[in-house]
């Protein structure tokens, strides 16, 4: 604290010829800060000792506040996931209830990835200028009324539109958390937490299944029917809405936490940044306001980089978006701009692509599991007895049977998934980022072509998780494109980056819900040996 250094009245006392008289002043006159520093924040000669934000916050500490931002910002990453792959958990069910096809699953499978590609920059622009908290409430507020009508939709594109209109606005949690829980951290804290709170992604694969299993199947059991609407309402809708729990979370949690202190602070509303931080030294501490220390908050040098960076977002409004996003594309940036962007482009068509796939093609695959027979000769039963259905105009009772084992099977996929972060994140300065990139790439690529060729059920459930783990990959490819930009282009080009990633999730379902209709073979061929170029590609990238 600074009333533990000399100050220059200090020194002014200690330079007068020595007598005791002036030591004894010199040690009342210390006496006297430390008693102005404990009661009255620091005071010196009656004025307020000005902390730094971050100085404050290593002030405040680490407690119950930070705690609770944590679980609130981690349900923010978890619903992303929940409202982007819960389609993957229902298309079966509702095949029978909206006639799907296989190109109707592609989209719905695509369509909130698609509404996220396209939102990410603008909301990334709004938090900057319109606030983190109100980003988050107002994107998950209405992404969830977009998922309680999509649970009543009556027609296929009622339903893919729907899903479109979530993925626009919980797209605005992805662009927003990280953001919003870094400025309550120091340094010192900032890049655990925000680790901690990646690891909720992970959570919402072991959460969308786990409920699917128990909900889901219950249609065989139920019948349930709204003459109001004039349609049955499968529990699959039901589904839809628990699968939106988080969002309700959230918006308990959003509600009863501050704007950001760092926002507030680069926006000039000093005397709200006070009340942002007496609240947290409140929670941590458990004491009264009025014992709370800081009186005074002042901009460091790195703060005040960032109000003349805000000041131009707001002034130049899109065009400052430009022009972060042009130099990207030109020497010497474009080359790690192309790369890093394919790269995570194949991580996300392979990974998430196939996976929102694998619910709908084990539920008839459980059923051969004694037979010997390859994913791809399943495929082709699921193809040849719906077109034999349609031809004989045989309309399926609902509802779809379903087998309740396939929840559970993506269940330990999604644990097995959360292992690998764990093992990614306790390896990784062993091993070298782009060395483990590349691993995953190729182990993950020859994976994804064996299963052609595996005809036992457990063998060929094996070596697709193992393919689909490249999604697992996302946060060490993260790693690797921070160094890969200078620090004014940085966030702009993981904005991008991860922007084309998601491209790749929705191109990546539609390819798969094409070629299994065309060519089942193809899928793997083509998504595994993808993988094994990015390994090439990676192996260009700059760095260890």
């Amino acid at each position: 604290m600074e009333d533990q250094r000399p100050s220059s009245e200090h020194t002014d006392v200690v330079a007068k010829p020595p007598n005791a008289e002036s030591q004894t002043i010199e040690i009342h006159h210390i006496q006297l800060r430390h008693y102005a520093s404990n009661d009255t924040g620091g005071c010196n000669n009656g004025k307020p000792h000005s902390y730094s934000y971050n100085e404050a916050l290593e002030l405040i500490g680490n407690g119950k506040f930070q705690t609770f931002l944590l679980f609130v910002c981690g349900f923010c990453l978890m619903s992303v996931i929940n409202e982007t792959l819960n389609m993957g958990f229902i298309i079966s069910a509702a095949e029978c209830d909206l006639h799907l096809t296989f190109s109707d699953k592609g989209m719905l499978n695509g369509a909130a990835f698609c509404g996220v590609v396209i939102s990410s920059h603008f909301w990334g622009f709004l938090s900057d200028t319109w606030g983190r908290r109100k980003v988050i409430l107002l994107a998950t507020s209405v992404s969830l009324a977009f998922s309680v009508l999509s649970s009543f939709a009556v027609h296929v594109w009622m339903l893919i539109i729907t899903r479109f209109l979530v993925g626009v606005f919980i797209s605005g949690n992805a662009a927003t958390t990280y953001a919003y829980l870094a400025e309550f951290h120091t340094d010192k804290t900032r890049a655990k937490v925000i680790s901690w709170a990646a690891m909720f992604m992970a959570f919402g694969m072991i959460y969308l299944p786990f409920v699917a299993y128990f909900i889901i199947p219950l249609d065989n059991h139920f019948e349930l029917y709204s003459s109001s609407l004039g349609m049955r309402y499968g529990l699959w809708r039901f589904y839809l809405l628990l699968s939106s729990l988080t969002s309700v979370l959230i918006i308990g949690g959003i509600l009863g936490l501050p704007e950001s202190g760092k926002f507030l602070l680069t926006s000039g509303e000093h005397d709200k940044v006070l009340e942002v931080l007496s609240q947290m030294y409140r929670w941590n501490k458990g004491v009264p306001d009025y014992m709370f220390p800081i009186k005074s908050i002042t901009l460091d040098a790195i703060d005040s980089a960032f109000v003349e960076q805000r000041k131009r977002e707001i002034n130049q409004g899109l065009r400052y978006v430009w022009e972060q996003t042009v130099p990207l594309f030109r020497p010497p940036l474009v080359g790690n701009t192309v790369r890093a962007s394919f790269l995570m482009f194949g991580l996300f068509m392979a990974s998430s692509g196939v996976f929102m796939w694998m619910p709908d093609i084990l539920n008839t695959y459980v059923n051969f599991k004694d037979a010997k027979l390859t994913i791809c000769d399943v495929v082709e039963i699921i193809h040849n007895n719906r077109t034999q259905m349609s031809a004989q105009n045989i309309v399926t009772s609902c509802p779809v049977s379903i087998d309740a084992s396939i929840f559970m099977i993506t269940t330990i996929m999604g644990i097995l998934f959360l292992a690998c972060y764990i093992l990614n994140g306790a390896v990784i300065n062993l091993v070298g980022k782009k060395l483990l990139l590349n691993i995953w790439y190729v182990v993950c690529g020859v994976c994804g072509v064996a299963a052609l060729w595996t005809s036992d059920f457990y063998l060929t459930l094996l070596v697709i998780v193992i393919f689909l783990a490249v999604g697992c990959c996302g946060s060490v490819l993260s790693a690797i494109s921070v160094d890969l930009f200078p620090t004014n282009y940085r966030a702009m080009a993981l904005c991008l980056i991860l922007m084309t990633g998601r491209l790749g999730a929705m191109v990546g379902s539609n390819v798969v819900g094409f070629l299994l209709t065309l060519n089942c073979e193809m899928i793997f061929i083509l998504l595994g040996g993808l993988l094994i170029v990015c390994a090439a590609i990676g192996t260009t990238l700059p760095g260890k």
